[in-house]
C-alpha cells in the first residue's frame, strides 16, 4: 500500500511539472546571436554586442535574446566623425526577461557609459536625449549617414495587451574618456567572455 501512495504521488508530481505554465521557462542565453564583437557598459552592467544589420525601411532585429544587444554593422562606426550608429535590444524577451541594457532606459540625460568594439580602445559617450515614437515609425534621423554623429539606442516601448505599440530611442554624443584624475578610477575595461 505504502509504494502505491508514493507511485500516486509521483505520478501527480509528474503532471504538476508538465502543467507549469511557459513562464517558468528560463531566458535565452547571452551567447544567441554568435560571438560578441563588443559590449555595452551602462553603470556595473556589461552587455555583449552581437552584429545585426538594419535594413533601410525593415524592423530593427536585435538577437533573440535580452541578454545581448545587436550593434549595426550597415551604420556609421562608434568612432565615425559623422552619420549615427546603431544598437538595439529586446527590452524584454519572454515573461520575466528583461533586457539587460534597459538600466540605460533609468539613466539620467548627462550620464555616460562606454562601448567597446573587440580589439578596438573603448569609445564613450553621453546620454543627450530620449525620442519615443509609434512601432514601425522610425525617424530616418536616427541612421543618416550625415550630420554628427551619434550613438542611436533603439528597443520597444509600451506594452498593451502583450504588444509593443512604441520605439524608445537614447540618443548619445561621443565625449572624452573620463580622466582617472577627476574620477578617482581608472576608465572601466570590457570584459573578455567569448559570448
Amino acid at each position: 500500500m505504502k509504494r502505491l501512495v508514493i507511485i500516486v504521488a509521483l505520478a501527480l508530481m509528474g503532471s504538476l511539472v508538465t502543467a507549469l505554465p511557459a513562464e517558468a521557462a528560463s531566458c535565452p542565453p547571452a551567447t544567441v546571436g554568435g560571438k560578441a564583437i563588443g559590449w555595452i557598459k551602462v553603470g556595473d552592467r556589461s552587455v555583449p554586442l552581437k552584429p545585426v544589420t538594419y535594413r533601410k525601411g525593415g524592423p530593427l532585429d536585435p538577437p533573440a535574446t535580452n541578454q545581448a544587444a545587436g550593434l549595426s554593422i550597415r551604420n556609421a562606426k562608434l568612432t565615425a566623425k559623422r552619420g549615427k550608429s546603431v544598437i538595439t535590444w529586446h527590452v524584454r524577451y519572454g515573461v520575466g526577461c528583461y533586457g539587460s541594457l534597459n538600466t540605460v532606459l533609468k539613466a539620467p540625460i548627462g550620464s555616460t557609459f562606454m562601448v567597446k568594439e573587440r580589439g578596438k580602445d573603448p569609445v564613450y559617450f553621453q546620454i543627450m536625449k530620449r525620442d519615443s515614437v509609434p512601432k514601425n515609425r522610425l525617424r530616418a534621423s536616427w541612421f543618416a549617414r550625415t550630420g554628427a554623429h551619434r550613438l542611436v539606442l533603439l528597443t520597444c516601448d509600451d506594452l498593451q495587451g502583450g504588444v509593443f505599440l512604441k520605439t524608445q530611442a537614447v540618443i548619445a554624443k561621443r565625449v572624452p574618456a573620463p580622466s582617472p584624475a577627476t574620477t578617482g578610477a581608472t576608465p572601466a575595461a570590457a570584459p573578455t567572455s567569448s559570448t
